[in-house]
């Protein structure tokens, strides 16, 4: 075979293949990301909240929210419109599940105010407004970013414009991609670290409705003032080390696992202060004990957040002393009418099955469900 023939050959190749990707040119998912992957995000303080403005590919979302839609390929007005008002609570589902907004280190709620059908760089968009409760201005924020890039397109980009102050004295622009998918801005201070975490664990334990019950059985079990403190000290001093491990990511055990343990060591501490005659001797390793794994529970709720790295540990700390000063509050309340309860002799059995009973459905959600 000549030269002249062999670069006839290769030019009919090229050409072919000119037609053919030029052909499929239509709509196909492969030219639709060639470097046109791209979202805009204006966020800024607007009325005592967050407001975000993000404009994002249409094709993006509409493959990332409804892959299987027969009509993904079809941008015409007609059909754009039909997407928005259709799949406005998937599209809202699925960008408060991979855009998470932090402030002070605690996530913030978000809502989709409105989705629209529009155009940016000559390309069909879609616009949607999304609005974060805020409590105050923060001194640390962190925006963490996860769309398309997993489920779409990994050489997508973001444009965020970040404005935290409201006159546009302090407007920041950042490029997120792949490798970097979050903004962090500003530093929590000592005292709001301390305020913050400290209420913060006294809110999760008055709330946390499977520890009260169980310090509530360990209570039952204990005879005597030095037994409630001996219980109580081996409870708060196990998981305090199991939720400062866990804080640091020294351990991460599965949470569906933790769950059902704190569920099962209420049902047993519970049967066990009514049907074992030396309850209060084997309270003590029994606090101790599942008290680790209760640490790790507590650890759970710090793990929904975004902990400034330079107060991590006084955040630990001061959100530990909370759950202590809570617990604290929860002994001094309950102690008096357990003391007086104890007069009436079938009391202490129906009340620790009554927390046999919510323990066991407990279980059964948090294992089997």
């Amino acid at each position: 075979m000549n030269r002249k023939r062999i670069r006839r050959l290769l030019a009919a190749s090229m050409l072919g293949l000119f037609l053919l990707v030029a052909g499929l040119g239509g709509g196909t998912a492969a030219l639709a990301h060639s470097g046109n992957s791209v979202a805009y995000s204006d966020i800024g303080l607007q009325d005592g909240s967050i407001a975000y403005d993000l404009r994002i590919d249409m094709y993006d979302l509409r493959l990332a929210v409804a892959p299987n839609d027969p009509d993904v390929g079809d941008f015409s007005p007609e059909v754009l419109q039909k997407f928005v008002t259709e799949h406005k609570d998937d599209v809202e589902n699925y960008l408060l599940d991979k855009i998470h907004l932090y402030a002070d280190s605690l996530p913030l709620d978000g809502s989709l105010l409105t989705l629209e059908a529009t155009v940016a760089r000559d390309q069909p968009y879609a616009e949607a407004i999304l609005r974060f409760d805020l409590s105050g201005k923060p001194e640390h924020f962190v925006l963490d970013y996860q769309p398309i890039y997993d489920d779409v397109d990994q050489w997508h980009m973001n444009y965020v414009t970040l404005d935290l102050k409201q006159d546009g004295s302090d407007k920041q622009s950042y490029v997120l991609n792949f490798d970097k998918r979050e903004v962090e801005l500003g530093k929590i201070s000592l005292l709001r670290a301390v305020k913050q975490f400290f209420i913060l664990g006294i809110e999760h334990l008055i709330t946390g409705y499977d520890h009260i019950l169980f310090v509530l059985s360990l209570l039952i079990g204990a005879r005597s003032i030095k037994q409630i403190l001996g219980v109580v000290t081996a409870f708060t001093a196990a998981h305090t080390v199991t939720l400062l491990l866990a804080g640091f990511g020294v351990i991460n055990l599965p949470g569906k696992l933790v769950e059902s343990v704190i569920a099962l060591s209420i049902i047993y501490v519970a049967l066990n202060s009514i049907l074992n005659k030396n309850a209060s001797k084997h309270n003590l390793f029994l606090a101790f004990g599942f008290g680790l794994i209760h640490g790790c529970g507590f650890a759970a709720t710090l793990s929904e957040m975004r902990l400034d790295g330079g107060q991590m540990a006084a955040s630990l700390l001061t959100f530990n002393v909370g759950i202590e000063f809570g617990q604290l509050m929860i002994v001094l309340l309950l102690y008096p009418v357990i003391h007086y309860a104890r007069r009436i002799r079938w009391t202490m059995p129906a009340m620790s099955a009554t927390i046999s009973v919510f323990g066991l459905i407990w279980l059964i959600q948090r294992a089997f469900l």
